[in-house]
C-alpha cells in the first residue's frame, strides 16, 4: 500500500482548500496552518512553478490520545493533505496515518488509525 492517498480533481486549488477546510470539520479536524511552498521558495530566491499547499490537518482529540500514547508519536503530527499542481493538473494527496503509525506497538493506536485515515480519505473524496 502507497504511504498516500492521492485523487486528482478538477476544480482550482484555491477552490479545493476552503472545501477541504469545511468538510473538515464534519470530523471535529481544523487546519492548523496552510503552507505555500510556491511562495516560501520563492521567498528564499527559488523559483517554482507549480502551486503546491501543504494543510496542516488536526483533531485535538485524537492528538491527545495519540501523545498519551506515546509521547514520540508526536513527531508523527500533525496529519498532512497536500494540495498541489502537476503538469497542468490539480491534485490532493493525503499521507495516510496508518504508514506512520505502524510504526507504534500499540495496536489501540493502528486501529485508530485506520478510523481516521478511513475519515480523512471520505472527505477528500467528497471535495475532489
Amino acid at each position: 500500500m502507497s504511504f498516500t492517498h492521492t485523487v486528482k480533481t478538477y476544480k482550482n486549488i484555491d477552490d479545493v482548500i476552503p472545501e477541504l477546510t469545511k468538510a473538515l470539520k464534519e470530523i471535529n479536524f481544523g487546519v492548523l496552518e496552510t503552507l505555500d511552498f510556491k511562495k516560501i521558495l520563492s521567498d528564499k530566491g527559488l523559483e517554482f512553478s507549480d502551486d503546491y499547499k501543504l494543510l496542516e490537518v488536526c483533531n485535538p482529540q485524537l492528538a491527545k490520545q495519540v501523545l498519551e500514547a506515546n509521547p514520540d508519536l508526536g513527531l508523527l503530527l500533525p496529519c498532512t493533505i497536500a494540495v498541489y499542481q502537476k503538469d497542468d493538473e490539480n491534485f490532493i494527496s493525503l499521507a495516510r496515518p496508518t504508514s506512520f503509525l505502524s510504526m507504534a506497538s500499540d495496536e489501540n493506536l493502528k486501529f485508530s488509525g485506520e478510523g481516521i485515515e478511513n475519515n480523512l480519505i471520505r472527505i477528500i473524496e467528497s471535495v475532489k
